[in-house]
């Protein structure tokens, strides 16, 4: 992608819900007469996660939070790779509380600590008649240990375990905070690529087997390609790029992830 000139953004209306089944849904709903949205509760109650998965937010353990944006105001999504500005987004808010702690980035949607999954990102665009896309950046954030975490299949972490742990509101200010001049910052989409990469928890050459597109991969991480593509060199030296929408996306095994 070239570089993306954004237009001013329009100041970012910040929106605190005491329930909402889905922050996407509820920031699709304010775009309608807004132009910029971040809509915020302690208590979703339908989140949703990729490829169709729930998203578990125990009321007062997690944060559900959504960017919305009118791309009147804002690039377009064939102009922006957005799950990867958002990841950035993520990792440098969350940062300036987590200090030392091992934060990085899983593609193509997770931010993790120690390898454990932290948070989720999910990105959504819907066309009203006659205008361009809306566009919703939702993110699911652990903020406290909770049994219904526990039960999950998979190995998560919380921001509880931090030695000095950033309240919701405090994740929510510095992402309305940081939004505009990354989305200036990364204009250059070689530069977003950049920022991505140095945030990653996949190194150049680490060995990755991952299920997508009805096969199996196995091969080293080779990077991501322009438009934000995972890349896997296989044995015999062909790369092969997944892309994020891939639904059937599952990393087998990747040490250290």
């Amino acid at each position: 992608m070239s570089k993306t000139v954004a237009p001013p953004l329009p100041p970012i209306e910040i929106v605190a819900l005491d329930q909402a089944v889905s922050t996407n849904d509820e920031a699709f709903v304010f775009l309608s007469s807004k132009p910029a949205c971040l809509v915020w509760t302690l208590d979703q109650t339908g989140g949703r996660g990729s490829k169709g998965r729930s998203w578990v937010t125990p009321p007062g353990c997690g944060l559900a939070m959504t960017l919305g944006l009118n791309t009147d105001a804002a690039p377009a999504p064939s102009d922006m790779n957005y799950p990867l500005l958002a990841g950035a987004l993520l990792w440098e808010t969350l940062r300036e509380w987590t200090g030392d702690a091992p934060l990085s980035l899983k593609w193509p949607n997770d931010a993790l600590l120690g390898g454990r999954k932290l948070a989720g990102i999910l990105c959504e665009s819907r066309w009203a008649a006659g205008s361009r896309p809306r566009l919703a950046i939702g993110v699911g954030v652990n903020l406290r240990r909770h049994p219904q975490l526990e039960a999950l299949p998979r190995d998560w972490a919380s921001l509880d375990e931090t030695s000095q742990p950033p309240t919701a509101a405090q994740i929510v200010d510095g992402v309305a905070r940081r939004f505009p001049a990354l989305l200036r910052r990364f204009g250059d989409q070689e530069a977003l690529r950049a920022a991505w990469l140095s945030h990653s928890a996949h190194r150049p050459g680490a060995r990755l087997r991952v299920r997508a597109e009805n096969r199996t991969l196995e091969g080293v991480f080779a990077g991501l390609d322009q438009d934000g593509s995972l890349l896997v060199r296989d044995g015999g030296g062909a790369v092969h790029a997944i892309r994020q929408s891939c639904q059937d996306f599952t990393l087998l095994d990747s040490p250290g992830v």
